[in-house]
């Protein structure tokens, strides 16, 4: 997906933010923005994706902060409010007639732990409340019967959110049900609220999957020519591809890599059009 005359402002909206988190020093705000700015002055053009624009950006603004990861308290929080809402999830998955499916759809409600999209809020006090309201409204695009037919070989898992990843692992235990072999890809570095290893561990990937492996330098989403080659390698040999978010989908959804499985929510327009629902929908689609 190209970037679209929207997703400059949402871009710039979060460096400010994530500026705003770890200093008040508005000169080096200034810097971090008017850095930001030449990067999508010389990027905004060429019509390239948006996710790998606003990893250029976000890796630039850490520089000019001096700061490694200026998500980390934001990380933790997600990660204590999924954990501390894992059990009742768990439960209401198990009651319901379909567990893959439900356990699909929790993940993708979990997507919505998703910080600095321009618009989008966290529901972290009322999670619960919320995940009902949620899994009552249904998929927009419900691709999970076909989805579940191809769970059954090699299978990666492209994580997103840190907070999501811990209810991830509920969707990931059912896939292992059926498959021969499941990755997981987290970041290699910390960039905005995206899980890292850190997160998996503390989410307890590691204990469920056969193998847990990273996209290189951290790229927002997926940028193939950081890859490490094992990561390659089980992207192009998968049977599916499990993508949750909208950066993997950003990244993805003109890819090579076939067939991918996009489970979000659509937390913005531009996202939303490209894929043909309203902000807000979630969605299950075979691509």
């Amino acid at each position: 997906m190209k970037i679209s005359p929207r997703c400059p402002a949402c871009l710039l909206n979060r460096v400010y933010l994530e500026c705003r988190m770890v200093t008040d020093d508005d000169d080096k705000i200034f810097e971090a923005v008017k850095d930001s700015l030449e990067i999508l002055n010389k990027e905004y053009p060429k019509r390239k994706i948006n996710a790998h624009i606003a990893t250029r950006i976000h890796r630039r603004v850490y520089e000019v902060l001096g700061v490694e990861d200026p998500y980390k308290k934001v990380k933790d929080k997600a990660n204590q409010v999924a954990l501390k809402f894992l059990e009742p999830i768990k439960e209401f998955v198990e009651k319901q007639g379909d567990v893959f499916k439900a356990a699909a759809i929790a993940t993708i409600i979990a997507n919505t732990f998703d910080y600095g999209v321009m618009g989008h809020r966290v529901a972290e006090d009322d999670f619960m409340e919320f995940f009902k309201k949620q899994y009552s409204k249904g998929l927009t695009i419900d691709d999970l019967d076909e989805i579940r037919d191809l769970c059954k070989g090699k299978i990666v898992y492209l994580t997103d959110n840190a907070g999501e990843i811990v209810v991830d692992t509920i969707f990931m235990k059912e896939i292992k049900k059926l498959c021969e072999m499941l990755s997981v890809v987290v970041r290699g570095k910390p960039i905005i609220s995206d899980a890292t290893i850190e997160d998996a561990m503390l989410a307890g990937v590691d204990r469920i999957v056969d193998e847990v492996l990273s996209n290189g330098d951290g790229a927002i989403g997926i940028m193939e020519e950081e890859l490490p080659s094992i990561t390659l390698e089980r992207l192009e040999n998968a049977d599916i591809i499990v993508a949750k978010g909208m950066a993997n989908y950003e990244s993805l959804s003109e890819s090579r890599f076939k067939p991918t499985a996009f489970l979000l929510t659509a937390k913005c327009e531009p996202v939303a059009r490209d894929i043909g629902v309203r902000v807000g929908d979630m969605v299950a689609m075979l691509k």
